[in-house]
């Protein structure tokens, strides 16, 4: 079994621990996105990881909180439901949640050209082009309204609130992927800090709610924090 088997055999694995299951041809979108990442890794530094490690801490940790989306989505009566993926870098989480959730339009917000790049040319051969956007933007520049926003390694709550709360609606909501608890505590307590301080978009406006994920093969906290207006 040469390395790209044994990768795609780690993502079989990790996506059936979830309680996944995957066409053959979300396989092979998968694979397609695997490859480019292996293809442009080094001249773009998309991700510090490759192979197994790559599927591990990138790929499964996105596909992790499908489970949390497909509830969300299954709850609400929204109607052609649009997701942002803010900061999205190599594609993380955009292109894994695009790729099993097929009724769902995902716009991938970049603000790095090079990057966009690399994005439109994954979206272009893992065959999502149909229902995912790639946006040369920061987050300020962004319009319209979004249903479901997420991001992975991204800025702090505090610096993006308000910002995120622009592209958002009433019965909108925010899903952040974060990792230690104490850390995701800290950074409410922040957005606390502000209320108190009469500052708008602090989260006097936002009811939290954190959901744990179990990330296959990976020895370390996630979650999902979850963000919804008042």
């Amino acid at each position: 079994m040469d390395r790209n088997d044994h990768a795609l055999q780690v993502l079989r694995e990790g996506a059936q621990a979830l309680g996944l299951s995957m066409s053959a041809a979300q396989e092979q979108q998968f694979t397609a996105f695997l490859g480019e990442i292996a293809l442009f890794n080094h001249v773009y530094k998309l991700v510090a990881a490759e192979g197994d490690e790559l599927v591990v801490k990138h790929v499964l940790d996105s596909i992790a909180a499908t489970p949390v989306f497909r509830q969300l989505l299954a709850g609400q009566a929204w109607e052609n439901p649009q997701l942002c993926d803010i900061g999205s870098g190599a594609g993380f989480p955009g292109i894994p949640l695009a790729i099993l959730l097929e009724d769902v339009h995902i716009t991938l917000v970049e603000r790095s050209g090079r990057r966009c790049g690399f994005l439109r040319n994954a979206v272009a051969v893992c065959n999502l082009a149909s229902r995912v956007e790639v946006l040369e933007k920061d987050l300020s520049e962004v319009t319209g309204t979004f249903q479901l926003v997420t991001f992975r390694a991204f800025h702090p709550l505090v610096d993006i609130i308000r910002d995120v709360g622009k592209i958002t609606s009433g019965d909108s909501v925010v899903c952040a992927y974060k990792g230690r608890l104490e850390s995701t505590d800290e950074e409410l307590r922040e957005l606390e800090r502000l209320s108190s301080l009469g500052l708008s978009g602090s989260r006097s406006g936002w009811i939290a709610e954190k959901v744990s994920l179990n990330v296959p093969f990976l020895d370390a906290p996630r979650h999902i924090l979850m963000l919804r207006k008042r």
